[in-house]
């Protein structure tokens, strides 16, 4: 995939980028450091493709300077089928890009859906082919490059580019972003549920659900919510709840006032490896931190944008933890029955 890169503004910063010095007593060259983009995703239980057609990303430096936008579509949209990059895998979406050195914010646009497999689209069990399109529009911190029939996806949180090599993630949750409203055409995802992730301070989770407790669970949700289908996930918690207090996703809605509920930040699903024969999941991009874990077998039954509980079929059947993540370290937590 060829990259374009363009200068909004003056040029002058990125002209600048490269030389070696100055003819003067100084070198009055900007500091550079290298840009690297990737995507992953986390999990959604009604698809068999979730494909995003990036058209570009734009940069915003926060100390002044020329806005940076960099074209994702030099030779066609990248397309990237999120379903494919889970757990600690990702899809590399800009290499090795020089930048002059400094705080970002930063928007990527993704362009909008029709239905065919030629713009972005979910390929549904039940509906086929539908619409894929990103529920946010409008510039990036003012800026505007090439998005009117483009999505954007605004991280607020400000990043720096330091000298030297510079790596990051953008994560999708598709379990607590990925919507299909009543009433509209196809889904939305909603743009809360990316996170930017640093690589430099990130970590992995992952680990084996014993058998039995996989069983056991299967057993136990049968006879407490009427479970017959289930879905095998791990949820992850970034404070320390209790299992009481271990909630479901419930995107814009809220739990009951007053409810000590805590809100997942990600969830992996968990899934046969061919080659071990053991169920194993893995959280990949996670920030350096301690956090709880809670397993569960009946997923399936929890939605996007409502707070589901027993009622409903939903429940969080086992908590582990803490579990302390450390940067560029895999932290191994297993799913077992309890001593």
């Amino acid at each position: 995939m060829n990259r374009k890169l363009i200068a909004l503004g003056l040029g002058s910063t990125l002209a600048l980028v490269g030389c070696g010095g100055s003819s003067g007593g100084g070198d009055s060259s900007p500091q550079v450091g290298s840009f690297s983009l990737a995507v992953s995703d986390a999990p959604v239980d009604e698809a068999s493709e979730v494909v995003l057609f990036f058209n570009e990303a734009v940069l915003v430096p926060q100390g002044g300077g020329d806005p940076v936008l960099i074209d994702l579509s030099g030779d066609g949209a990248d397309s990237v089928d999120l379903l494919k990059y889970q757990g600690d895998n990702s899809k590399a979406l800009i290499s090795g890009q020089e930048l002059p050195t400094g705080v970002y914010t930063m928007c990527l646009y993704v362009l909008d859906g029709n239905g065919q497999i030629d713009l972005s689209y979910v390929n549904s069990e039940s509906d086929g082919i539908q619409p894929l399109r990103v529920n946010s529009k409008g510039s990036c911190s003012g800026v505007s490059g090439d998005t009117q029939s483009a999505g954007r996806i605004f991280f607020n949180q400000p990043f720096t580019i330091n000298a030297g090599s510079n790596s990051f993630v953008a994560e999708f949750d598709l379990r607590k972003g990925l919507v299909n409203p009543v009433g509209q055409a196809g889904y939305f995802i909603k743009p809360t549920a990316v996170q930017l992730v640093n690589l430099a301070g990130a970590g992995t989770i992952t680990g084996q659900l014993q058998d039995e407790q996989r069983l056991a669970c299967e057993a136990d949700e049968s006879q407490r919510l009427g479970a017959s289908s289930f879905q095998h996930t791990a949820y992850l918690y970034a404070s320390a709840p209790t299992l009481e207090q271990m909630g479901d996703f419930i995107g814009e809605a809220s739990y009951p006032e007053a409810s000590e509920l805590q809100e997942p930040i990600a969830a992996a699903d968990i899934s046969l490896d061919d080659v071990t024969g053991e169920y194993r999941y893995t959280f990949g991009f996670i920030g350096e931190g301690d956090y709880q874990l809670g397993y569960t077998c009946v997923a399936n039954a929890d939605l996007a944008d409502s707070h589901e509980t027993q009622s409903e079929g939903f429940g969080i059947y086992q908590s582990y933890g803490p579990v302390t993540v450390l940067a560029e370290a895999v932290v191994e937590q297993n799913l077992t029955l309890p001593e």
